[in-house]
């Protein structure tokens, strides 16, 4: 008999999770972030966190899944989304935000 597992419909990945880990890795290299951290909220929802700054460190980014919707999102500090989509594009919004953030400019 084959067992049936349902999945939480935040789901995130093995593979997803690791993408995730280098992304924050090459923020930090970039010096726009200092750490980032995995959570699970309290509706169960895991959440990547992005933070930056030391002693007095900040919450910069969020990175989540909806998987009704089938969609991956990021969000600021604050929890305000402003990308959703494939996993690949929200890291690439964020990558671009980020930049701008720490004065880069874009393109």
């Amino acid at each position: 008999m084959t067992e049936v597992f349902v999945l939480p419909d935040n789901f995130i990945g093995k593979e997803d999770r690791e993408k995730l880990e280098s992304f924050a890795a090459h923020e930090i290299s970039h010096g726009r972030a200092t750490r980032w951290a995995w959570s699970t909220l309290g509706n169960g929802d895991d959440q990547f966190a992005i933070y930056r700054g030391g002693a007095n460190e900040e919450l910069i980014a969020t990175i989540g899944r909806d998987r009704k919707a089938d969609a991956f999102y990021a969000g600021d500090g604050n929890g305000k989304p402003f990308v959703t989509g494939e996993l690949d594009h929200v890291m690439a919004g964020l990558d671009e935000w980020l930049a701008e953030m720490h004065g880069e400019r874009s393109g």
